[in-house]
């Protein structure tokens, strides 16, 4: 059952895989939905592409934000991936993600996004962007793939050409939007 909506990056096929070249070497299931969503079987309802949030609203919002959205232009822009993380997750758990450096343009969009309809929780004062790599409840098993990754880790860069609106869990993409 869609409860809300999210606006996240789009990454191309070539960024993904830059992503996923990284992640392959983790033999076990990873999974990116939080605890806590209403979500029965958090496996299958991950379906959202890798990605970094930029804000996430009530599902009855749909309707303002898909119309507030296109008002919204930016021109493409770069960022860096530079380490990998651990937060923590609602209900227990622990969120292993990769940090998404801020830069000026990161900033900019997401100050735009948040004077259409502000989120509290994506305050652009507050808000720490990162791409999940997986949530668990197990701490030694985020440290385990953490350690593992790091083996392999060195910091690129990603190119943001796109974002899109998502009703989640399972997502759905309901709009793209694309860089001028």
């Amino acid at each position: 059952m869609n409860e809300r909506i999210t606006l996240v990056s789009l990454f191309n096929q070539n960024d993904l895989e830059k992503i996923n070249n990284i992640i392959k070497i983790i033999n076990e299931p990873l999974c990116k939905v939080p605890f806590g969503k209403n979500v029965e079987d958090r496996t299958k309802a991950d379906t959202l592409p890798y990605h970094f949030t930029l804000s996430a609203w009530n599902i009855d919002q749909e309707g303002f934000i898909l119309q507030e959205l296109s008002n919204i232009y930016f021109n493409s822009f770069m960022v860096n991936v530079d380490s990998i993380e651990i937060m923590n997750g609602k209900e227990n758990s622990y969120v292993l993600y990769f940090n998404v450096k801020v830069n000026n343009e990161l900033k900019l969009l997401q100050e735009r996004i948040y004077n259409i309809l502000p989120s509290e929780k994506y305050n652009p004062n507050k808000f720490h962007f990162h791409i999940t790599i997986t949530i668990d409840k197990d701490y030694e098993k985020i440290i385990r793939i953490k350690n593992k990754l790091e083996e392999i880790f060195i910091p690129f860069d990603l190119k943001i050409n796109s974002i899109g609106l998502f009703e989640i869990y399972p997502a759905t993409l309901i709009k793209t939007m694309k860089c001028n």
